[in-house]
């Protein structure tokens, strides 16, 4: 999407130029296609309109559900879950990327299966969960390379790894520096 200016690698969002997106926001007006829908709800959730992207994502599936197609309301409902995760239900959308992984890890849907376990680690990776998010970032990366999904995902997802595992590090030092230790009670030291 021209929209996105690149990946913010604080939050592990894409990041977006809200004018661009509020642009194009106008330009689909109130298209009632899947695509257009979903879009809208993307468009919606990157600048900050929550409410309104969480009717759009719903509206989403809903239509999703109407096509018949399994794959994308499995798509749709990704899409949900990310917008739940940015409103801050990090349990609820750690449920529904849970469920979406097993749907298409069963289905072989391997991008859709990588998605899911991204979206997971993002999860995660917001309620601080360092090494479950390391492991979802990691199976992302691998379903990346061996399915030859695009680069813009791969990159992605190694930058996501790259960064929980520097958190995780850091988080581990950090723990290891506040543990008390023992002192000497003439001599003080360790």
């Amino acid at each position: 999407m021209s929209q996105s200016i690149g990946y913010d690698q604080t939050a592990l969002r894409n990041a977006v130029d809200v004018a661009a997106a509020a642009r194009r926001l106008r330009q689909l007006g109130r298209e009632r296609s899947l695509a257009a829908v979903s879009e809208r709800a993307w468009l919606l959730e990157s600048i900050g309109r929550l409410d309104d992207a969480l009717v759009a994502a719903n509206e989403a599936v809903t239509l999703a559900r109407a096509s018949g197609s399994r794959d994308r309301v499995a798509e749709a409902r990704l899409l949900r879950a990310s917008v739940i995760q940015t409103r801050g239900d990090l349990d609820a959308a750690l449920r529904e990327c849970t469920a979406l992984i097993a749907e298409s890890r069963a289905n072989d849907w391997v991008e859709l299966w990588a998605h899911a376990l991204q979206q997971r680690g993002t999860v995660h990776f917001a309620l601080r969960q360092w090494h479950e998010a390391c492991l979802d970032f990691t199976v992302a990366v691998e379903l990346c390379r061996e399915a030859g999904l695009e680069a813009a995902q791969l990159e992605a997802a190694e930058i996501a790894l790259m960064v929980a595992t520097d958190r995780a590090q850091t988080e581990a030092l950090r723990a290891e520096q506040d543990v008390p230790r023992a002192r000497h009670p003439l001599w003080g030291g360790r």
